[in-house]
């Protein structure tokens, strides 16, 4: 095991074996002011590790969908008497053209 490995395996139980504590003593209730740390006492290594993030704990970012057309299910295409169709498209955008072969009575 790398030095590096062991290090990360190492805060990693001390964070687990943390996190325990602080719900075992949530679980107690308050805690009397007596027993609460003075001001003055240095940060214990637990509390500064916990806060350096490791490779491994990054979460991986989903990847994002394509947006699906917001007019799926609606009637997007139109046509007139005189030849004329209208489309509607996804992005909202319509397209019309004329056509010269129907003749309408």
């Amino acid at each position: 095991m790398s030095r590096a490995a062991a290090i990360a395996s190492s805060l990693i139980r001390q964070k687990r074996q943390a996190r325990e504590r602080e719900k075992a003593n949530a679980c107690r209730g308050s805690s009397s002011p007596s027993n609460s740390k003075g001001a003055n006492e240095k940060p214990s290594k637990l509390n500064v590790f916990s806060r350096v993030k490791l490779f491994g704990s990054r979460k991986k970012r989903k990847r994002r969908r394509p947006p699906e057309p917001q007019l799926k299910g609606i009637v997007t295409r139109l046509s007139s008497r005189q030849g004329f169709q209208l489309q509607l498209q996804p992005d909202g955008t319509i397209d019309g053209t004329k056509d010269e072969d129907i003749i309408y009575s």
